[in-house]
């Protein structure tokens, strides 16, 4: 049995002293930061910025962990460059840097920011779904010496969590992600995709930003938890793992690790993980809201289309917060929303379920709902496991 090695720290704030102290004894056990990074290296540093918000909200990985690793690289003797990929850049990419505080951490750091839509791209071809499919991602990845991945530790409406795995998925550059989402419209295929092209990415560290996590509707729109803690793995799928443990969902239960199990990549039980700095029970996280696969995922293809109108998931707009933008229907791989006057409107014969809609709102005015009868069915399945659950 293999046994991959997670380092867990606690830190309960983003002060520069306190994330300078913790990220020093997370990267400890791994041989601190010269066991990856060395005199000359050019190190690609491949945050979460998922969308131009405050870091107060969680949505994106903190800039005082972004600063930090950063100057550690460049102290080692590196060339640092920050960069990452929205699913949207509606403006110009500069706004989002300076909302979201990566630009001040690379300026302070002495890294270099890169936007990933003005790299040349490279064609990536592997195996997913049965098939042989071809992606293009930034040419930079196969340029630098290494490659940093530092995710944030969050929940997904689709893939139940966003993590390491899943932020590699942000080297695809801009609008192409979200037609990825057309290609395979299920969440499992879907994930399954993601799992696929992130086992092609060589990724040398990876880094989770737990220090402030969110639950419930993420990866956008969510709660912001105060969970106070720093993952370290060279595996992003260990990563994910302890994500899993301390907040206690099953890894079968979560789409993305039951592929990489499936493709016998990284720890496959909680066995095979090897927390160091902090145990599990130490670690852990009481009440993490994780939401469930969206349940239309879960119906035949048939059966969906015969009963489209009463059985259905997806996005809803909520009264009176829609600030008409468009953003939602530029970045809607089915071509399901237009805005109105009363704001965005969803065409459910049309809508996939991807919810990029919600990834990309400015405001959170779209959320995730199931109509009244695959409710009303969940409802039922869920007290018929809890009547299961009571007799044993």
């Amino acid at each position: 049995m293999s046994i991959f090695q997670l380092s867990v720290q606690k830190c309960s704030s983003y002060q520069s002293d306190a994330i300078a102290a913790a990220v020093s004894k997370l990267l400890a056990p791994l041989g601190g930061i010269e066991s990856f990074v060395k005199p000359g290296f050019r190190v690609l540093i491949k945050p979460n910025m998922l969308t131009c918000k405050d870091p107060e909200k969680a949505a994106t990985t903190h800039p005082a962990v972004i600063e930090e690793i950063a100057r550690l690289c460049v102290n080692a003797g590196a060339k640092v460059i920050i960069g990452d990929s929205p699913p949207a850049v509606f403006g110009r990419t500069e706004e989002f840097w300076k909302k979201t505080g990566f630009f001040a951490a690379a300026t302070r750091s002495g890294a270099d920011l890169f936007s990933f839509e003005t790299d040349s791209k490279s064609p990536l071809k592997f195996f997913t779904n049965g098939r042989e499919v071809t992606t293009h991602v930034i040419k930079t990845l196969f340029r630098v010496d290494a490659v940093i991945n530092i995710a944030k530790m969050k929940t997904h409406n689709l893939t139940r969590i966003t993590g390491a795995v899943k932020n590699l998925f942000g080297l695809i550059p801009g609008f192409s992600k979200a037609q990825w989402h057309k290609v395979f419209p299920r969440a499992e295929e879907f994930s399954d995709f993601i799992a696929d092209f992130a086992h092609q990415i060589p990724v040398t560290l990876n880094i989770m930003d737990g220090i402030e996590s969110m639950d419930g509707q993420g990866p956008a729109g969510g709660r912001v938890v105060k969970s106070n803690l720093l993952f370290a793995s060279t595996s992003p799928v260990a990563i994910d793992m302890g994500f899993c443990q301390v907040v206690g969902l099953e890894p079968s239960e979560v789409p993305t690790l039951r592929r990489c199990k499936q493709l016998n990549w990284g720890p496959k039980t909680f066995a095979e993980l090897q927390f160091v700095g902090y145990t599990p029970d130490e670690a852990k996280i009481s009440g993490f809201n994780v939401p469930r696969t969206p349940p239309i995922s879960m119906i035949p293809d048939i059966i969906i289309r015969l009963a489209r109108r009463l059985v259905w998931a997806g996005p809803v707009l909520l009264p009176d917060t829609c600030i008409k933008c468009g953003r939602c229907r530029q970045i809607c791989p089915a071509d399901a929303i237009k805005i109105t006057a009363g704001g965005a409107e969803f065409e459910r014969n049309l809508c996939i379920s991807c919810f990029c809609c919600m990834e990309v709102c400015p405001v959170e005015a779209i959320e995730m709902k199931s109509s009244p009868l695959l409710a009303l069915g969940l409802r039922l399945r869920g007290l018929k496991r809890h009547l299961r659950q009571n007799k044993k």
